[in-house]
């Protein structure tokens, strides 16, 4: 009887597939795309997009949990946790620094590291024959001394945006230390730091975007500091004339480890299902296929491309405060220092939907006017920072610029009169962008021939409306082709606001080497405090 009963059930469950067009294919399980799926928040360092591009789909098959990502910088996602945002779980490449947190360490239920993959140099395969580095590894100090005599250049991104030169200023600092186990603020000030930082020719705030950069223009360093998947890809992906040589420093190296942090206790079944199937063996050895970062788990098999030897770990400080000095030290002594214009449209359209409030109040964050959050206090002008403000609407108006000095109180009184330039800005007239534009780099040569210290030359563009004035693109990007190098190497950053057409300043930041930004769908302050890293 109980035999005839569970053949009954078997045929009503077989009935009721085939009424609905049931039935698995390919191994897949018969409802897994119909089942309810349960979200999942993650705010992940954007280093993860590839994961959720390539891999995204299959986990949210395979779990039955709808993981929705959103991206951030290290101190940004500090700065969002902190202010109260409501996440189930933080994602990004290293955690130690977000762990040492006050208040977000409490928070953090649980967490597993999913993936690997260190911070090494990535050197032209000639210039790594010529220094010796592709027969023995050098030290950092062998590094330092290349980059600070002129013999070695490299790409970095920028360490208060991107976790790759984050995790590459406290490599390195701790590898030049007299004791790299207790790294110290009097480490900070190693002469050596500042030779090193010497050899750096782009900075960015992103590393993928770095990588990229590099790509479309080899020419500009001799090398990059970046992750290690990111140097394989660019072999792998044949991207390069000249591949480059995977450089492990004999002291050691930081290695992103990637954890996966639970925030929401409440979401431990759906974290540990995650886990489970983010660590699993055959999950790990295609994860490592796809992005050619290090399995975790010993019973999965990495990517070929990935070179076969064992990592040395330098260690992590245990003082936020050191890191926080670090940082400081980099932004105001160790890096290239910048030469920008805020190339501000003030056309009529800007009275708007408090636009033009909107714009005053990112560009006094920039000047200060909001210390309270950690990526405010990176994002604000730095020391021996030369600064232009270049407002335009019919035509372009006369631009101020503003210097910053090394001392804290000539730097407050000049932050101070950027903000009162900036407030009596009025709106009005129509919307000239590429006479504006134009005039930006033609001010930005001019003092780039003239000055002989190295420095980043950058135009940011905020307009809110179309070209109605003067030159279009067409004109600008003649013009632009028939100037020399010092026109031609500045990069433009425009940001999308309001009516501006998306595609043309997506044109003009690709021709210019630089890149667009929205602020259709983030307030404008944050979208100027992301440019900072690029700058």
């Amino acid at each position: 009887m109980i035999r005839l009963l569970r053949l009954f059930a078997a045929a009503v469950a077989v009935s009721v597939l085939a009424a609905c067009g049931g039935g698995a294919q390919d191994g897949a399980s018969p409802d897994s795309d119909a089942r309810p799926r349960r979200a999942f928040t993650v705010l992940a360092g954007s280093e993860i997009k590839d994961v959720d591009t390539q891999l995204g789909d299959d986990i949210r098959k395979a779990t039955g949990i709808d993981v929705r990502f959103t991206y951030s910088g290290t101190l940004d996602a500090i700065d969002r946790l902190n202010a109260g945002e409501a996440f189930d779980a933080v994602w990004v490449s290293h955690g130690k620094y977000l762990a040492m947190n006050p208040t977000l360490k409490s928070r953090i239920k649980a967490q597993e590291k999913i993936m690997l993959s260190p911070v090494i140099l990535g050197v032209k395969a000639s210039k790594a024959a010529a220094l010796g580095w592709d027969k023995t590894d050098p030290t950092w100090k062998d590094i330092a001394d290349a980059a600070g005599s002129g013999r070695f250049t490299f790409g970095m991104t920028n360490p208060t945006a991107s976790n790759t030169g984050f995790t590459a200023v406290i490599g390195i600092a701790a590898a030049l230390a007299s004791n790299p186990d207790a790294l110290t603020e009097a480490d900070v000030a190693n002469p050596a730091l500042k030779a090193f930082y010497q050899g750096q020719r782009m900075t960015a705030g992103s590393s993928g975007w770095l990588a990229d950069a590099y790509a479309s223009d080899p020419s500009k360093a001799d090398g990059l500091i970046n992750y290690e998947s990111v140097i394989l890809s660019l072999n792998h992906g044949g991207k390069l004339p000249e591949p480059l040589v995977p450089v492990y420093p004999k002291e050691g190296i930081i290695t992103a480890d990637y954890p996966l942090m639970l925030l929401d206790a409440g979401k431990r079944g759906d974290y540990d299902t995650l886990v489970a199937y983010l660590r699993s063996p055959a999950f790990q050895t295609r994860l490592s296929a796809a992005t050619l970062r290090r399995p975790v788990s010993p019973d999965a098999t990495a990517a070929a491309a990935i070179p076969n030897r064992t990592l040395i770990e330098l260690p992590f400080p245990g003082q936020p405060q050191v890191i926080d000095r670090l940082l400081d030290s980099f932004l105001a002594d160790m890096r290239i220092p910048s030469t920008s214009r805020y190339v501000l449209d003030l056309s009529g359209s800007m009275e708007r939907d408090d636009r033009l409030g909107q714009l005053k109040t990112a560009m006094n964050t920039l000047a200060g006017g909001d210390s309270a959050s950690l990526s405010s206090r990176y994002a604000r002008f730095q020391n021996r920072e030369r600064i232009g403000l270049l407002p335009f609407s019919s035509r372009p108006m006369p631009t101020r610029t503003f210097d910053m000095g090394s001392g804290t109180d000539s730097n407050r009184a000049t932050l101070a009169a950027i903000q009162a330039a900036v407030e009596p800005m009025a709106a009005d007239g129509g919307t000239a962008i590429y006479d504006s534009v134009r005039q930006a780099l033609l001010e930005l040569a001019g003092e780039k021939r003239s000055r002989p210290d190295k420095r980043y030359y950058t135009v940011v563009l905020m307009t809110d409306g179309e070209n109605n004035e003067g030159i279009d693109l067409r004109e600008f990007l003649r013009w632009r082709e028939s100037q020399d190098d010092a026109v031609r190497s500045i990069r433009v950053f425009p940001i999308i606001f309001g009516e501006a057409d998306a595609s043309e300043m997506k044109s003009l930041a690709d021709a210019t080497g630089g890149k667009a930004f929205d602020a259709k769908s983030q307030s404008l302050a944050l979208v100027f405090k992301d440019i900072r890293g690029y700058q």
